[in-house]
Order: C-alpha cells, then sequence, then structure tokens
C-alpha cells in the first residue's frame, strides 16, 4: 500500500535577534553572539561575575596574568619529568616535615 503524502515546504518560523536570555534549570544562560562579538569573546574564554546586590551582574572577561600563563607553558615542556619523578613520595616528605613543624 503506497502512502501519498501532499508535497508543503516546511514554515520556518526565526524569533527576531533578542539581548535577552532565560536562566535554565541548571542556572546558565546563553549570551547572544552579537554581544560577544561587540565585547571580544569567544568560546571557551574565562569570564568573572560581579554582583551589585541591586540585582545587577556583569560579566568581565578574565584575562589570565602573564606570570601563570608562562608557567602553563613550561609545564610538561620537559618530556619525561612525570616519568622521574615520584611525586607521592614527595608530597608524604611535605606532610611529614609540616606536621614535624606543627
Amino acid at each position: 500500500m503506497t502512502r501519498k503524502v501532499k508535497n508543503q515546504e516546511a514554515k520556518v518560523i526565526r524569533r527576531g535577534r533578542s539581548s535577552t536570555s532565560r536562566i535554565s534549570a541548571k542556572n546558565q544562560v546563553t549570551i547572544p553572539v552579537e554581544i560577544l562579538r561587540e565585547v571580544n569573546m569567544k568560546s571557551g574564554d574565562t569570564v568573572k561575575f560581579i554582583g551589585n546586590g541591586e540585582g545587577q551582574i556583569s560579566l568581565i572577561k578574565h584575562e589570565e596574568p602573564k606570570w601563570k600563563s608562562a608557567m602553563r607553558e613550561l609545564i610538561g615542556s620537559e618530556p619525561g619529568l612525570s616519568k622521574r619523578s615520584d611525586y607521592k613520595k614527595e608530597r608524604e616528605e611535605w606532610d611529614a616535615k609540616l606536621t614535624r613543624r606543627g
């Protein structure tokens, strides 16, 4: 049995661009792409939230200090370092020294 289906174009309903968003059940908010572009932010950027106590929240791009990003580049720059070091033993020694001082 062959079923005939009317060939209808799907209606595309597009909402207008908005600068508002709804807080999800997981307390997440989608930031409109136009706003992100305007403030030069992109996916993966770290942001800082500041509340003013009057119902307003500021979202500020958080720039990592240069010394911290330099340290991140150094971490793992020497291949095999983790294989030569026994971090568990080092931590135990540090804990022992701190307990003796305390």
